[in-house]
């Protein structure tokens, strides 16, 4: 009965010393470590991979290095007195040095609510001295600002502040309003102007054109004139040479003459009218007159020019 009971005092033993040795072996994940204590004091820090600690002397707490984000949003006056929502977010992590995450772990015991404080005095003390319209061109300037800013006063802490993103900017709805409004009337008023000034150059060109078309025409009507009055004075020299007729007998001939194939054209076309012409000898008479007077006094005008 004694030999039972000492074979069971000896089996529990070893297996309180084969727990103990196991229990004091143990693994560290990559990207995390583990701050080691003994008798609540901090000791060393164990790195990732396979670590020994003391049993019942010393303790072990992991704390994560990877990187974090804290989202948030702030509310503040830009410069000409218009409230704006900025949502943030914070990209963070502990800075992976044994003094640094011991300074992590000890330090602060809600990094979060540090960080998120110290940033909402960064951006307070920057955007009430900055208007609206530069917050909105230099956005990505006051991000910058705010993570040099944030990262020197949490280095203290342990923390590497990765980066500060201003994700968008929110002015008050009736501003958002006016702002829109503004630009609408501004587009609006280039959009007249261009149109004002295409136009105006349209009717500048149109004008250009008419005018060049005029010109033209009163250049052929001239040249038509001219090749007319050469033709005559050709046709009345032909006459005098081929006849004893002197200048108005000639022109009447060749008056005659278109005159009786005007006759005949019209008679003999289609679509011709009633046409009224005088077919007595005063009525040709008269015509003579008239066309003669109307030839010497074109030639007379020709010859003086």
């Amino acid at each position: 009965m004694v030999d039972y009971l000492l074979y069971a005092v000896f089996a529990v033993i070893a297996i309180f010393i084969i727990a103990t040795v196991l229990g004091s072996f143990f693994s560290v994940r990559t990207q995390r470590a583990a701050v080691i204590e003994r008798f609540g004091k901090f000791n060393r820090v164990a790195e990732p991979g396979l670590n020994f600690k003391l049993p019942f002397v010393e303790a072990k707490n992991e704390v994560s290095l990877v990187t974090f984000q804290l989202e948030g949003s702030i509310e503040t006056k830009t410069k000409d007195n218009v409230f704006v929502q900025l949502p943030v977010k914070v990209q963070y992590r502990i800075i992976d040095t044994p003094q640094s995450i011991k300074d992590a772990y000890y330090k602060l015991a809600n990094p979060k609510s540090q960080i998120e404080s110290y940033l909402y005095n960064i951006l307070l003390g920057h955007i009430p001295e900055t208007t609206l319209d530069d917050v909105f061109l230099n956005q990505p300037a006051i991000a910058q600002r705010a993570t040099v800013e944030l990262s020197a006063e949490m280095k203290d802490f342990g923390y590497e502040i990765v980066e500060v993103l201003i994700t968008d900017i929110i002015p008050n709805e009736g501003v958002k309003t006016a702002m829109n409004r503004i630009n609408e009337q501004t587009r609006l008023a280039v959009a007249n102007q261009a149109q004002g000034d295409a136009e105006y150059i349209l009717k500048v060109r149109q004008a250009q054109a008419d005018a060049e078309v005029k010109r033209l025409e009163g250049v052929g009507v001239a040249q038509e004139r001219s090749a007319i009055a050469q033709g005559w004075e050709e046709a009345i020299t032909r006459v005098k040479q081929g006849t004893n007729l002197d200048d108005v007998g000639a022109s009447f001939l060749l008056l005659f003459t278109n005159w009786t194939d005007m006759l005949r054209v019209v008679g003999g076309s289609d679509n011709s009218t009633m046409v009224f012409m005088p077919a007595g000898p005063e009525g040709l008479q008269n015509f003579q007159a008239t066309m003669t007077n109307a030839l010497l006094s074109a030639r007379a005008n020709i010859k003086s020019s």
